[in-house]
């Protein structure tokens, strides 16, 4: 179980571990992959490779994209290992945040991570429960 904290802007955030770094995300279960920003790539320790996908969303169309292999992402008590994920530009989104006095994020959580760890979200307690198979 991770908590979780809510945003005036309706965005689910929390502080987890990216390669063994505390970051700050948010929750997208709109987001069908999981994106880290690309500027905090040594931040966590990230070596990236060549990666032809671009990224299409609220944040536009056409944002490169690059990606990362075997990392940890720590939630609470599990930890999810061997993780591949990518990496693209969040200006779009930091910049909003910024601009209404919210902290700058390090990534976005998406549908990719919540559905392979059978993700439950409990807006009412703002608690995060994933697990393992």
């Amino acid at each position: 179980m991770t908590p979780l904290k809510m945003m005036s802007t309706g965005h689910v955030h929390f502080y987890s571990e990216l390669n063994g770094i505390k970051g700050h995300f948010v929750l997208d279960t709109g987001a069908g992959v999981t994106v880290i920003e690309k500027k905090d790539k040594d931040k966590f320790n990230m070596q990236t490779i060549a990666f032809d996908g671009e990224a299409t969303g609220a944040g536009g169309r056409g944002i490169k994209m690059e990606k990362s292999k075997n990392n940890t992402l720590q939630f609470d008590i599990l930890t999810l290992d061997n993780l591949d994920l990518k990496l693209m530009s969040l200006d779009h989104v930091n910049n909003a945040f910024d601009e209404m006095g919210f902290e700058k994020i390090n990534g976005v959580i998406g549908a990719d991570i919540l559905a392979d760890y059978c993700a439950i979200i409990d807006y009412a307690k703002l608690k995060l429960y994933l697990k393992k198979e």
